[in-house]
């Protein structure tokens, strides 16, 4: 029961922890905003070019498309936005910790791994989400992304402390499988990176819109890396997602045939898991075609994402009421 409660307060910890990083990493978009120096618009180049990202660098012309704007004054506040960044990033370490471990002492209170029910799955998936941002987002110097991940974070937590609470239980027969664990656990780890590339993906569509229409007055956006940067790190971050997509499936048909007798039984969970797996398999061969517009395949991504929101939310409730292969029922 102390266990239980420790949870429930590193919970909340986190929570606050989280909104004040969703602050200070507005502040910190609202500083890389371009300026306006005697009617010239103003961008921080340098700062730009360091946080390009994507396999083998970016190339001189992706390094020009990605500031377009004059570089001039404005040290001082590149100097602030890189401080406020850096102090939004910190905040998300801390906050994504106290996650984790509300997640860790939950399952120690009731002994097993901490995805039983619905709130334990949501808080689960939140941290994996937190963990890999933590992880990839200072080396990569992605606080230009942090509000569009800890943002979704926050809400998603609300909603498992208003909606979802529940109570800690016993597992099913069914559900005690270390073959489930792993399944699980891989799970929560592709759908981390799915969300981090769903992020990028949208803000890709938004700059590379704006490249092609420029606006007459700038804002945060043109401070992001370029539209092609952009989209080869989503590519990258749904690459890895989908390997870990397709182990998800194949350990959970294994999970399946040992709890249930059969690989296969067409139930929902087992039906979604294997679209979403279709879905981004079509984004994959969409990108790697050659003459296919890189906008329309990133547009397959973006369903596919919707098919992970309904198949671990609308999904897995269906599978509780039905009795089915819900790993997540309450």
């Amino acid at each position: 029961m102390n266990l239980a409660a420790n949870a429930n307060a590193a919970l909340y910890a986190s929570m606050i922890v989280y909104t004040l990083a969703m602050l200070a990493f507005t502040w910190h978009l609202a500083a890389r905003a371009p300026k306006v120096v005697d009617s010239k618009v103003v961008a921080e180049a340098p700062a730009q070019e360091r946080e390009l990202v994507g396999a083998g660098g970016p190339s001189s012309t992706e390094r020009r498309a990605a500031t377009p704007y004059a570089a001039g004054p404005g040290f001082e506040e590149s100097l602030k936005s890189r401080q406020r960044g850096n102090i939004a990033l910190m905040l998300t370490y801390l906050a994504s910790a106290l996650l984790v471990a509300s997640v860790l002492m939950r399952g120690l209170a009731v002994g097993r791994p901490p995805w039983g029910n619905m709130f334990e799955f949501a808080t689960a998936a939140s941290a994996a989400v937190g963990a890999a941002y933590s992880v990839l987002a200072k080396r990569n110097s992605w606080q230009w992304l942090g509000v569009f991940i800890v943002t979704p974070i926050l809400l998603v937590l609300g909603l498992a402390l208003t909606v979802l609470y529940t109570e800690a239980g016993e597992l099913m027969p069914a559900l005690k499988s270390y073959w489930l664990a792993i399944h699980v656990s891989v799970a929560f780890i592709a759908v981390a990176f799915f969300t981090l590339a769903c992020a990028v993906g949208l803000l890709y569509l938004v700059r590379l819109r704006r490249e092609e229409k420029p606006p007459a007055k700038p804002n945060f956006i043109e401070s992001l890396p370029g539209s092609a940067s952009l989209e080869r790190t989503a590519y990258s971050l749904n690459m890895v997602a989908f390997i870990l997509w397709t182990f998800t499936l194949i350990a959970g048909a294994i999970w399946a045939k040992q709890a249930w007798g059969a690989y296969w039984q067409w139930d929902p969970k087992e039906v979604w898991t294997f679209v979403i797996w279709t879905v981004y398999a079509a984004y994959m061969h969409g990108r790697a075609t050659a003459g296919v517009d890189h906008r329309k395949s990133m547009y397959i991504a973006l369903v596919g994402y919707v098919a992970v929101i309904i198949n671990f939310t609308l999904v897995n409730l269906v599978s509780t009421f039905v009795g089915m292969h819900n790993y997540s029922g309450m």
